[in-house]
């Protein structure tokens, strides 16, 4: 084997080496990316939103009928959402992230921003980081750990 086609094959193999590396480097951080429900999202949940969206030995009915104490009831929606209250796949159009986001009118129907201020208080809404991060959870598929 003459000098140039080793150079080539050392070039060739260093091409394989680095595109090998390249696809294990984007897998592990497309897995870094991913929004993890009970690290990132239920704490949100909690701190936020669950107060008033559960059903409770206190509290028989959620407010609006929407719950996140469950995948299965956060799916359903509630009163005004119905099913579009979190669509799998699809942040943007989720009434729970334009609520974020502020007011909006959701089948001919004023709705609030979320999360609604406690009686005397201005409204203030979530950091735009956690809005950000729930849109992408949604995103991502609604993926749910009760």
């Amino acid at each position: 084997m003459g000098r140039s086609a080793f150079r080539l094959n050392r070039s060739v193999l260093a091409l394989a080496v680095a595109a090998v590396g390249g696809v294990a480097i984007s897998a592990s951080a497309r897995a870094a990316d991913q929004v993890d429900f009970n690290k990132d999202i239920k704490p949100i949940f909690k701190e936020s939103c669950i107060r008033c969206h559960q059903v409770t030995e206190q509290h028989k009915k959620a407010s609006a009928g929407f719950r996140l104490d469950s995948r299965a009831a956060a799916l359903k929606g509630g009163e005004n959402g119905k099913d579009k209250d979190i669509i799998p796949g699809n942040g943007k159009d989720s009434v729970l992230y334009k609520l974020l986001l502020g007011s909006v009118n959701v089948d001919g129907e004023d709705v609030d921003a979320m999360p609604k201020p406690k009686k005397g208080e201005k409204f203030k809404a979530l950091p735009d980081a956690k809005i950000e991060l729930i849109k992408k959870w949604i995103d991502q598929g609604a993926k749910w750990s009760d």
